[in-house]
């Protein structure tokens, strides 16, 4: 990746106002990765504009800048668009609000994801890395940046939401060595564990009950839950508040992999996939239904809601065809 981390250096160094788009429904890594590099360009004197399509969370809150992300902008007043963490490009949300964006010819596009359709001028993509923090991380490192303490703690807020609090498969040595360095830099794990995962409102629990309440395991040892819009009603939540529950389902022993089903109240049903099974690639399930992500990791949205009674076919990893029917 020498190459391109070159060339983002230089495109950089020639452009003056830069956007950073972060992906629709906002986690910590894009959010850490977006934030870090306005942080960098703001040092080198550019004008910088940090853009997403969804209101970050409130637990977001102890980042730096998180309340400067505005869904309004002028296209035409950049010099250079960076995408950050965006596994494909309809994952912005954007394009609908401005579909000449990726007629746009400088754009830089940084990720991590398998599903990644490389639509950047310049494409870092790299699936085996954890998160597109760590992308991040090593760039800054072959190019020299210094990395401040509000730097390293949205990278290490990226990285740590990512590798699910150092508990999921992609926690590597790389990501402990990397982490490891961001707190010598200032980094607070404590208050990044605190703000993602250290605390839930009633209501919040009151939606994971009825989360667990609602699980059941298939003849095909796949861990499913549904979430409709009435529930989020009866426990006072909202969508977003489902964030980290997949994981609890997960956790089922002797199962393939887990799938929660939920209505987002915009009129779309979105689906959450999550395995230990390293010989489960949920990416491809996912792309069946125009999704992606991981291969242990991966979700997708559609238009409609959930009917009353759900039925479902898992079709085996050996088959050309996956699908479930809902």
């Amino acid at each position: 990746m020498s190459k391109q981390y070159k060339q983002v250096e230089g495109m950089v160094g020639q452009s003056e106002k830069i956007l950073v788009i972060s992906h629709r429904k906002p986690d910590a890594d894009t959010l850490g990765a977006a934030i870090c590099l306005k942080i960098w360009f703001d040092r080198e004197g550019k004008q910088t504009t940090l853009a997403c399509i969804d209101k970050p969370n409130k637990c977001f809150e102890f980042l730096p800048h998180i309340n400067e992300f505005t869904d309004e902008f002028n296209l035409e007043s950049f010099d250079l668009i960076i995408i950050v963490d965006a596994g494909a490009s309809y994952m912005t949300n954007f394009h609908k609000k401005y579909p000449n964006l990726f007629d746009f010819k400088q754009i830089i596009n940084i990720d991590h994801h398998a599903s990644n359709d490389n639509f950047g001028k310049i494409n870092i993509v790299d699936p085996l890395a954890a998160s597109a923090t760590v992308i991040l991380c090593r760039m800054f490192k072959f190019l020299n940046v210094e990395i401040d303490s509000d730097m390293a703690t949205c990278l290490l807020a990226g990285i740590y939401n990512d590798t699910g609090s150092f508990m999921h498969s992609n926690t590597d040595h790389e990501v402990l060595k990397i982490s490891a360095d961001l707190m010598s830099k200032g980094a607070s794990l404590a208050e990044i564990r605190k703000a993602l995962y250290g605390g839930k409102s009633l209501s919040t629990l009151r939606l994971w009950g009825k989360v667990l309440e609602n699980t059941y395991v298939t003849d095909e040892k796949v861990v499913m839950s549904v979430v409709k819009d009435d529930d989020y009603d009866l426990a006072g939540a909202d969508p977003e508040h489902l964030t980290g529950v997949i994981d609890y389902l997960n956790m089922v022993p002797d199962t393939k992999f887990a799938l929660l089903l939920n209505e987002d109240r915009m009129g779309h049903v979105k689906g959450s996939f999550r395995t230990r099974k390293s010989d489960i690639d949920l990416s491809r399930i996912a792309a069946v239904f125009g999704g992606g992500g991981h291969s242990k990791a991966s979700g997708f949205m559609l238009p409609g809601k959930l009917e009353e009674e759900i039925k479902y076919r898992i079709v085996s990893e050996d088959k050309s065809k996956k699908s479930l029917d809902f």
